[in-house]
C-alpha cells in the first residue's frame, strides 16, 4: 500500500503493524520503506501517519517520527548536495533518524571525524542514517552519519520497562566519518527545535487512542461495555483526546508554516502547549486504564499493559517542568494577551 497520496494509514495496516511488531520488528519497519511513509513532504500526512502508526505500535512510531524529524532537518538546513543525496536515499527506502542524547563521552568533532559515543538511540539495526549533534571549536554541529555499523550498536544499554521493541541503546561514534549538515548551532533555532515537539504530541496521542481502544475492546470482550464506572473513567478521556487533536494539527501548521517562520518562539510555545497536553492526557488515560481493566494489565503478556508501558516511558522526555514554565510565561506573563493565542 503506497500512502504517500492518504492521510496516513488505514485499519488494517494498523493490525499488520501491531501484530508484526511483536513477531518480527524488522518485518514492520520494512512497510516503511515500500509504503511511501519515508518520503512523505506534506506535514499534515506525516502527522495522521504518526498518529495511526503510534496507535499500532510506539515503538514504530518512534521511529517514523525520527525520521520525519530529520527529513525536515535535512530539508531546511542541507546544502544542495547533502539534500538531494539524502532524499534520494529515502526515495530509496533508507530509514533516518535523529540522535541528540549524549553519553558519558559526549560526542564531539575534530574536524569531519567524530569521537563519543550517543545514548537513547532509537532504531539500533534499523536506522540507516542517522543525524547526530557533536561539539566543534565553532560550536555544536550537526553531523548524518551512516548508522548501519552493528560493531558500533550496544542494546544492552537500553534496559527501560517500556518502549523495549524500539531498538534503542547506545551508539559508539569514535573515529566515525560524519558529513556537515547546515552551519553551527543551527540545531536548537526555532522553529525546528521546540516547535517540532508537535509531532511528539502526535505520536503519544496516538499511544492515548491505541490505549483506549485495546482497553474498550477488552471490556466488550468481558460483556461490560455498558459499565456506567468505566465509561464515566474513559469517556472524559476519550473526548479530551478527540478536541487535543485539532490543536496539535494547528501546532504543526503554524510551526511548519510562513506563521512558524514569522513568529518562531510562538509556534515553539505552541507546540511546547500541546506536547504538555497530549502527555497529560496520557497520564490520565494509563491512571484510567489501569483501574478498569484490573490485575490482568499487569500480566507481562498483556498487550494493554505492554501499550500502557510503552506510553509512560514514550512521554518521559526531558525538561518538562522548563518546557512548563516556558508556556506558562507566554501565555500568561508575556506582551500578548491569552485570548490571542486562542483566535489564532
Amino acid at each position: 500500500m503506497d500512502v504517500r497520496n492518504e492521510q496516513g494509514v488505514d485499519r488494517a495496516t494498523q493490525a499488520f503493524l501491531a501484530d508484526a511488531a511483536q513477531k518480527d520488528f524488522s518485518k514492520a519497519v520494512d512497510y516503511f520503506r515500500h509504503s511511501g511513509l519515508l518520503v512523505l513532504d506534506d506535514w499534515k500526512a506525516s502527522a495522521h501517519a504518526m498518529r495511526q502508526v503510534a496507535a499500532a505500535n510506539l515503538s514504530l512510531a518512534r521511529l517514523l517520527e525520527g525520521h520525519v524529524n530529520a527529513r525536515q532537518l535535512i530539508k531546511v538546513h542541507a546544502g544542495t548536495s547533502l539534500r538531494e543525496r539524502c532524499l534520494a536515499e529515502m526515495d530509496e527506502g533508507l530509514l533516518f533518524g535523529v540522535w541528540g542524547a549524549d553519553s558519558d563521552t559526549p560526542v564531539s568533532a575534530s574536524g569531519d571525524t567524530l569521537s563519543g559515543a550517543k545514548r537513547f538511540a532509537s532504531g539500533l539495526g534499523q536506522v540507516d542514517r542517522a543525524i547526530v549533534s557533536a561539539k566543534t571549536e565553532d560550536g555544536q554541529q550537526l553531523y548524518v552519519i551512516d548508522a548501519s555499523d552493528h560493531r558500533r550498536q550496544d542494546g544492552r544499554a537500553w534496559n527501560m520497562s517500556g518502549m523495549r521493541e524500539s531498538c534503542s541503546g547506545s551508539f559508539d561514534c569514535e573515529g566515525l566519518h560524519g558529513i556537515r549538515l547546515g552551519k553551527p548551532d543551527i540545531y536548537c533555532v526555532e522553529p525546528h527545535f521546540l516547535g517540532g515537539t508537535w509531532r511528539i504530541a502526535a505520536v503519544t496521542l496516538g499511544g492515548v487512542v491505541g490505549l483506549l481502544e485495546r482497553a474498550s475492546a477488552e471490556l466488550r470482550r468481558r460483556k461490560q461495555d455498558e459499565a456506567e464506572a468505566h465509561l464515566l473513567r474513559l469517556s472524559p478521556i476519550a473526548g479530551q483526546a478527540v478536541s487535543a487533536w485539532a490543536a496539535i494539527l494547528r501546532a504543526g501548521e503554524v510551526a511548519t508554516g510562513d506563521e512558524g517562520a514569522a513568529q518562531p518562539e510562538a509556534a515553539a510555545v505552541r507546540s511546547l502547549a500541546v506536547r504538555l497536553l497530549s502527555e497529560d492526557i496520557g497520564q490520565a488515560t494509563i491512571s484510567a486504564v489501569e483501574r478498569s481493566i484490573g490485575l490482568s494489565m499487569f500480566d507481562e503478556e498483556s498487550q494493554i499493559g505492554c501499550m500502557a508501558r510503552d506510553l509512560a516511558c514514550y512521554m518521559r522526555q526531558a525538561a518538562r517542568d522548563a518546557f512548563s514554565i516556558k508556556v506558562g510565561r507566554a501565555l500568561l506573563m508575556g506582551e500578548r494577551p491569552l485570548g490571542d493565542w486562542l483566535n489564532g
